[in-house]
């Protein structure tokens, strides 16, 4: 009896890592990189102090203790009005302070993304090392910022009085040092998979048309049985 002319042969082909799993992330960083570098010209041309633009405000000078009611009234909303600018201008001084900073990790970060862009469009795998520098520069800054951050908005808070003693602020900073490291992780995560994807080998259904017949050699008792 004459085996199966394809018999042992599996009817799929060995096509190795899909290129979309570099090219993917490739994508994925040069929109990061891209978001970044808006953000680093925005910085880098307009001071934060700059933003408030003109409020208008002027200093409501000594307290009317010899004046009316009405006169007492509107210098209290008058003062209110100015010691919120001066907080709110002191802020803003104090954020554009960590501008300079900020922009040059900002620019480190995004040269390092850049050189794993291009290593991953042509399937380096030591472009995902690269990848992994970024993401850790990347999330040192972004820790670095929010711990630097958080006293310059305690300090900006605490000039109202609904703020005063209020464990906001330790909440806000909570979530703000969570919020960046679960999205970094996240990112981490992607970047693993990624990498692990791109050097596991991937099997398709072989076409029809080219699938070669595979012959099982006969043995001794089936060419006896064959034979006349």
């Amino acid at each position: 009896m004459q085996a199966v002319p394809w018999q042992g042969h599996t009817g799929h082909v060995n096509t190795g890592p899909s290129k979309w799993w570099s090219w993917g992330l490739a994508i994925f960083l040069a929109i990061m990189v891209f978001f970044s570098i808006i953000g680093i010209i925005i910085s880098a041309i307009i001071p934060y102090d700059q933003l408030m633009g003109d409020w208008g405000i002027e200093e409501p000078g000594e307290y009317p203790a010899n004046g009316t009611s009405q006169e007492q009234d509107e210098w209290n909303a008058s003062k209110e009005e100015w010691d919120s600018y001066v907080a709110t201008k002191k802020m803003m001084e104090d954020i554009d302070e960590l501008s300079p900073i900020q922009i040059w990790t900002g620019l480190i970060s995004s040269v390092i993304a850049i050189v794993a862009i291009f290593m991953l469009f042509q399937l380096d795998p030591n472009g995902y090392k690269v990848a992994y520098g970024w993401l850790g520069i990347t999330t040192l800054s972004q820790l670095w910022y929010a711990w630097k951050i958080q006293p310059i908005m305690n300090e900006y808070y605490a000039t109202f009085p609904e703020f005063q003693d209020s464990i906001w602020m330790d909440i806000q900073a909570g979530m703000q040092i969570g919020g960046t490291l679960v999205c970094n992780v996240f990112l981490l995560l992607i970047i693993i998979m990624c990498s692990m994807k791109s050097q596991a080998g991937g099997e398709i259904e072989e076409s029809g048309f080219h699938r070669q017949p595979v012959f099982t050699p006969l043995t001794n008792q089936e060419q006896d049985e064959t034979q006349p």
